[in-house]
């Protein structure tokens, strides 16, 4: 832990991972077809020292005007 996180705190940042698509054909050789190379992560990560938390992530609910 970096000396400023202890005095001051960590200064939290949100990141996510976001793995590639790879485009690949179908058996037919003639449709492009996406497969995911992994799931998208969402975390935060402190500034100074690199030192990540999982994030949990809130989607507004359907219908909702906020």
């Amino acid at each position: 832990m970096n000396f400023f996180c202890r005095v001051l705190g960590h200064t939290w940042v949100p990141i996510a991972d976001n793995p590639k698509t790879n485009w690949n054909v179908d058996k037919t050789g003639q449709l492009l077809t996406a497969t995911p190379a992994g799931a998208v992560r969402f975390y935060d990560e402190c500034a100074r020292c690199k030192e990540r938390r999982e994030a949990t992530v809130t989607r507004p609910r359907a219908g909702s005007s906020a």
